[in-house]
């Protein structure tokens, strides 16, 4: 995949952020059973990338155990994002303070998944393009996480879009950073390749499904699957 195009996808799943601050702008009240698919497939989609491409390539690449130190630091660096930004705005009761703080944390969340973009893009083009949509999916709850409390504080939609759409920013900046790493430290990929895949399953198991199951206990199974089953048909079809 060339440079232009692993940049334009990230882009465009960085944009997401954006997105999904207007379509709450547009439409504020979202049911949990929607929810629910929504959060479901962006999990299914990114535990499948992680399973069925970056831990694979990972081994391929003979750093088994690089890839494992990779993977421990991915799930150590968003544990230490969560514990330190998410749990410090929980504890804010202003609402525009509540909103910045989330939209800290997504920031931080932001550039390894733009990181992981880039590696994916290293191995196959399906690859990096199958990130990228699950990153995107996912920012588009996180764009409504931010809007929501800064809306109800009073802030205009138009400074919260722009503010939105700088955070969307980070998800390229990572990508650039992701693509430096692999040209000049080709030999730390597998390591790299861990760290993306530990990133995503922090994601994953600790705010995508819990979030997903808190929206819908069953319907989230659906959206789950139908990520697992696109993901599985763009590897084998």
């Amino acid at each position: 995949m060339g440079l232009h195009q692993v940049l334009g996808i990230s882009v465009a799943a960085g944009a997401c952020t954006a997105l999904g601050a207007i379509m709450l702008f547009i439409k504020r009240y979202w049911d949990n059973s929607s929810l629910a698919v929504f959060l479901g497939l962006a999990s299914g989609v990114m535990a499948a990338v992680v399973l069925f491409d970056m831990l694979p390539s990972a081994l391929v690449f003979g750093g088994w155990f690089k890839a494992v130190v990779g993977v421990l630091l991915g799930l150590l660096i968003l544990a230490i994002c969560d514990r330190q930004l998410f749990d410090r705005s929980a504890a804010r009761n202003s609402l525009a303070a509540l909103g910045y703080m989330i939209m800290l944390g997504i920031a931080m969340h932001d550039l390894p998944e733009g990181m992981a973009i880039a590696l994916g893009g290293e191995m196959k083009d399906r690859t990096g393009m199958v990130i990228a949509l699950g990153i995107g999916i996912h920012n588009v709850p996180e764009g409504m996480a931010i809007a929501a409390p800064l809306l109800m504080a009073g802030v205009k939609q138009l400074r919260i879009l722009g503010q939105i759409l700088l955070v969307g920013l980070i998800t390229p900046l990572g990508t650039v950073i992701g693509l430096l790493a692999v040209t000049f430290l080709p030999r730390l990929l597998p390591l790299l390749l861990g760290l993306s895949s530990g990133i995503m399953i922090y994601l994953v198991l600790f705010q995508l499904w819990p979030q997903a199951r808190a929206k819908g206990r069953r319907s989230r199974w659906w959206g789950f699957w139908l990520g697992m089953i696109i993901i599985l048909a763009a590897t084998y079809i």
